[in-house]
């Protein structure tokens, strides 16, 4: 099946007529009048993709172009339903996560190297008080709320697919997320896992390592090191104060229990970065009432790697640049926070209504997602930002058509044809781009 034909089946279902029987299940739909599960799911999810902080109005423009006959206050109402709505859409987004859709893989020489290349993050979206008891946040602390979620997201980079999209109470811990914790324990032999240092852990390191896979993270600070030749406990601030050099690879142990064996990358950074660096730390620490220590914020004038890719297989140079891929899925997530509202609901919105918004809002990053991946994911040089702000003018228009195969079809390309032409990164000579450094890693400065 071709990527635009797996797309549009996967359109099709997740905005199909099941959707009526899951309505009238959930409670959210009791009397069919001038809605259906179906209408109003595309009404909330068609309005929200074009226009995110939508009114009243604007999803009656909608409704009135999906053929329903109904007024301002039918429309209200709907957001008046309360938890059906949320357990409708909620449902509804989990069943369209259970569409497998993949782009063909990237043509990239560094990610040829792997099955899968996946990223791990999770993003935080602060709720009304009122649903603490469903999500939990950090309250307590300033500028932390008694309400929030996390969105956790694992990503891969050659295929494109969405492979988890988990939402969790934000006081939920990373480093024990489903997206971690189970995907180590079932990761197929030869792929790549990258994380941030909020899933660090030896112990899912080595389980990756059984599994024939391959793992590279920031080295978190305090864990344990011994030398990968004598054994004995590798004082790391003594010996990188050591090297004359900008650049450490060596072979280590790793974790007091697991002494994993893997390799260790270190890259000294400019002293402007260092400053930058420990500043940020200072700030950070002073919000929690303590000081960084001394060993600390000598290490941030380094910036420290572990993998269990050795240099046979990897370069360091491509050790670092596949971290650094890993923002990628930060420039993810700012697509669904900026360009798609994710975070936002209007004011004066009730806690029940502010989580339904953004039920339906993840389920219309979802589907741009796929859309985005029909028609831009095969551009080396590719903005997903560009896509999706061309893919709005033309998101409705085209997701009102997913019914009609042929006009869906021509509308698709002529939205892939504008994508290519216009949604693309310049290469660049100075500062080379993500896609470039992954074809040539050697393209990066070693001053990273």
């Amino acid at each position: 099946m071709t990527m635009i034909a797996s797309v549009t089946a996967a359109l099709q279902q997740a905005l199909g007529a099941a959707l009526d029987d899951l309505a009238r299940e959930t409670g959210v739909i009791q009397r069919q009048r001038k809605f259906t599960g179906q209408a109003l799911l595309r009404m909330l999810v068609l309005t929200l993709l074009h226009k995110p902080d939508a009114t009243t109005w604007d999803f009656l423009v909608t409704a009135t172009q999906l053929g329903l006959d109904v007024t301002p206050t039918a429309v209200a109402k709907r957001f008046a339903a309360g938890q059906p709505l949320v357990d409708f859409l909620r449902q509804a987004l989990e069943r369209a996560l259970q569409q497998a859709v993949a782009s063909q893989p990237a043509a990239a020489e560094l990610l040829q190297r792997f099955t899968a290349v996946f990223l791990g993050d999770s993003s935080t979206i602060t709720l009304p008080d009122e649903l603490a008891h469903l999500f939990p946040g950090c309250g307590g602390k300033e500028g932390t709320s008694a309400a929030a979620l996390k969105v956790q997201v694992l990503w891969d980079l050659k295929s494109g697919r969405l492979e988890r999209l988990v939402v969790e109470a934000g006081k939920a811990s990373d480093a024990r997320s489903v997206i971690a914790t189970e995907q180590a324990e079932q990761v197929e032999p030869g792929t790549l896992l990258v994380y941030d240092l909020g899933y660090f852990s030896v112990e899912r390191f080595a389980t990756v390592a059984r599994r024939q896979a391959w793992f590279v993270s920031r080295l978190q600070h305090g864990t344990t090191v011994y030398d990968g030749e004598s054994g004995e406990e590798l004082d790391l601030l003594a010996y990188l104060g050591g090297q004359e050099g900008g650049l450490v690879d060596l072979t280590i142990l790793l974790g007091a229990s697991e002494r994993l064996r893997c390799r260790l990358i270190g890259v000294r950074v400019p002293q402007e970065v260092a400053s930058r660096r420990r500043q940020q730390a200072r700030e950070k620490a002073k919000k929690h009432g303590r000081e960084p220590s001394a060993e600390y914020l000598e290490l941030l004038g380094w910036s420290l790697f572990v993998t269990n890719c050795t240099a046979e297989e990897m370069t360091w140079k491509a050790v670092v640049v596949l971290y650094r891929a890993r923002w990628q899925i930060e420039l993810l997530f700012k697509l669904w926070k900026s360009h798609n509202g994710l975070a936002r609901c209007r004011q004066g919105a009730s806690a029940l209504e502010c989580l339904a918004v953004f039920y339906a809002k993840l389920l219309g990053v979802l589907l741009q997602h796929w859309l985005l991946l029909a028609t831009a994911w095969l551009c080396p040089q590719r903005s997903l930002l560009k896509g999706a702000r061309l893919l709005r003018d033309d998101v409705k228009k085209l997701l009102l058509a997913i019914d009609d195969c042929a006009r869906f079809l021509e509308l698709l390309l002529e939205l892939q044809r504008l994508i290519l032409d216009l949604a693309q990164v310049k290469a660049r000579t100075k500062n080379p781009s993500h896609p470039q450094l992954l074809d040539d890693p050697e393209l990066l400065d070693w001053l990273c």
